[in-house]
């Protein structure tokens, strides 16, 4: 389904299941485990079916793992050192050949087990513990994990999301003289822009974070009492600011046809973030939808398109463990339309985000439904959300637009600033 397109610079090794695994140093491990052809990487926890990586970003579950003996890690977010230890979680048998799939054979269409027996004396509480154990999502860790530390940190500003618009605001607050901490739960700032290294080299040269403490591999993890808790793997921080930025981007979009989380499955981002390290199809794919990453995929694709479509023409994606093929509709899209089937070994789908809004929403922003899809962050015109809450970006329901949140960012640092010097 996938290979490596360019030889590795700083080869290492990792293991899944035993297996040994090449890997470049510093890349993530979901990217590496694709590269090398295993793509079905998780199972679903109720009914067992195949999982794989759908967005690469840390919004799925079709990455996670055990890893050195922790369950549960998004290996789309753990880069790689070399020397980790990945093992399927939750399967009996193997990742391909999971013997608890045969759950879904006898319960093709989902199962309900609060009422499966319910009110039969004796089985109902069975079946409850049945299900228990069946579903889940990996067993406790190998051993006990140390506490980990706690720091503080003051600042005048905090930004959450280390995107196009995160990084232009955090450079903007910084060049106005205030302290700013960028937090944000990637590899590395512009992260979202991973698909587009030209595009985040680009951002990163008119935007610079000289002066911004930047704290990437750090989730934010809420808002208790005005102050941020993030956390990383080596222990959490409280940030004191009085201004937050929230620059959370969007979840991608999920397109609703038949198999949609069949492995092989992807974001368009997610396919644009493989290319960017040098991992490319073995054949031909299917684009559904249209957007920006829609575009930088298939500049970046060209010929390697089977067929470029709107997301109401994709009638289904078709195959057991994995992609092997789509059928597509003929205009005007509806059921009865003419249909072909084009052989594929992947499908991108770019499909309209799904603000993420729920850390402003805590931290007193207003969120109401968007226009384009699910709930989005309130803003005026200046990127106030609330009381000492400025939001910018995909969060607040605009589309990705890189030239307008570097505009957007400039009027909402001068916005913080006269709030400070207002509080003063």
């Amino acid at each position: 389904m996938f290979r490596r397109g360019r030889a590795l610079q700083d080869p290492v090794t990792i293991t899944l299941d035993g297996a040994a695994v090449p890997a470049e140093r510093g890349e993530p491990l979901a990217v590496a485990l694709v590269a090398s052809g295993r793509v079905t990487l998780a199972r679903s926890p109720k009914l067992h079916r195949p999982r794989a990586p759908t967005c690469l970003r840390g919004g799925c579950d079709g990455c996670l793992a055990r890893v050195d003996g922790v369950p549960n890690v998004m290996t789309c977010l753990r880069p790689a050192a070399g020397g980790e230890r990945i093992e399927v979680q939750n399967v009996v048998g193997s990742r391909q050949a999971d013997l608890l799939q045969v759950t879904d054979w006898f319960f093709p269409q989902g199962i309900d087990h609060h009422h499966l027996m319910a009110g039969v004396p004796g089985l109902s509480t069975v079946m409850q513990s049945i299900a228990r154990k069946l579903a889940g999502l990996g067993r406790l860790p190998s051993a006990a994990l140390p506490p980990e530390p706690a720091a503080r940190l003051d600042v005048d500003a905090a930004v959450v999301g280390a995107g196009p618009a995160g990084v232009a605001a955090a450079s903007a607050l910084s060049a106005r003289g205030l302290r700013v901490a960028l937090v944000d739960d990637g590899l590395a700032p512009c992260g979202s822009l991973a698909g587009a290294p030209r595009r985040a080299a680009e951002l990163l040269a008119r935007h610079p974070l000289d002066g911004v403490r930047v704290l990437s591999r750090h989730v934010a993890a809420g808002v208790y009492l005005g102050e941020l808790l993030v956390a990383d793997d080596a222990g959490a921080i409280v940030i004191r600011a009085p201004a937050k930025v929230f620059a959370t981007g969007a979840h991608d979009g999920v397109a609703a046809f038949p198999n949609n989380d069949l492995p092989g499955v992807f974001s368009a981002r997610a396919l644009c973030r493989l290319l960017a390290h040098g991992v490319e199809p073995t054949g031909p794919i299917a684009l559904a939808g249209e957007g920006f990453w829609a575009d930088e995929l298939a500049a970046a694709l060209g010929g390697g398109i089977a067929a470029r479509v709107p997301l109401a023409a994709l009638a289904a994606v078709n195959g057991l463990s994995q992609v092997k093929s789509v059928t597509v509709r003929e205009a005007p899209f509806g059921p009865d339309s003419p249909t072909a089937e084009l052989k594929v070994v992947a499908v991108a789908v770019d499909a309209p985000a799904a603000p993420s809004f729920e850390v402003a929403a805590q931290a007193g922003a207003r969120v109401e439904v968007g226009a384009r899809a699910g709930y989005a962050v309130q803003v005026d015109a200046r990127g106030r959300a609330g009381e000492g809450v400025w939001a910018i970006g995909e969060c607040t329901g605009a589309a990705l637009d890189l030239a307008g949140v570097e505009h957007a960012a400039a009027i909402l640092a001068d916005d913080v600033l006269a709030a400070r010097s207002a509080a003063t």
